[in-house]
């Protein structure tokens, strides 16, 4: 235990007011954006070990998505209000587009066995436990409305359909904060 688990994250503030960046890879080749929908909790406890977990759900045609995918650890980084441009930057440009971490002005930084942001105030390192997309038809129908016409959040593809959120939960492994 690290003893991250007894202080107060205001956990309901993180993605709401804050926002978060989720970054997956290693420094040699990494991809991580702006995401506003992200929960910690307690899951799948066992002997030794907390169950400390953080959710974070990216939606698939996002590049960082493909990171995630084949990535078996992955950041959430967040930072003091005056980034907020940085993480405009870094939540509407793809990273297959060119350096979007560049423009923002970030400097990455190796975290465990994923990557950070030096000027991030706080940084969690996740080992991902689970992966999954949402099914369309298990999503509560107000939702699936919503977001069907709301291309916005869920683009709609070109059958008229669109593609729901991946979710990944990661072990909380160490939480980072700048002193």
């Amino acid at each position: 235990m690290s003893g991250f688990e007894e202080k107060d994250y205001r956990i309901f503030e993180l993605f709401h007011k804050q926002l978060g960046l989720v970054t997956a890879g290693s420094l040699e080749r990494f991809n991580g954006c702006t995401i506003g929908w992200g929960s910690l909790g307690t899951l799948w406890t066992r002997p030794g070990e907390s169950g400390a977990v953080m959710t974070v759900y990216l939606h698939p045609a996002r590049y960082t998505n493909d990171f995630m995918l084949q990535n078996d650890f992955f950041t959430v980084s967040f930072f003091p209000p005056e980034y907020k441009k940085a993480l405009g930057i870094m939540g509407s440009r793809s990273g297959r587009d060119g350096d979007k971490v560049a423009a923002a002005g970030l400097t990455p930084i190796p975290v465990g066995e994923s990557v950070g942001y030096q000027e991030a105030e706080m940084i969690f390192l996740c080992r991902k436990l689970y992966q999954h997309q949402f099914a369309r038809e298990d999503i509560a129908p107000e939702i699936r409305e919503y977001y069907r016409s709301n291309p916005r959040s869920y683009p709609v593809d070109e059958n008229g359909g669109w593609q729901p959120h991946w979710v990944y939960v990661g072990e909380i492994l160490e939480v980072r904060e700048a002193n």
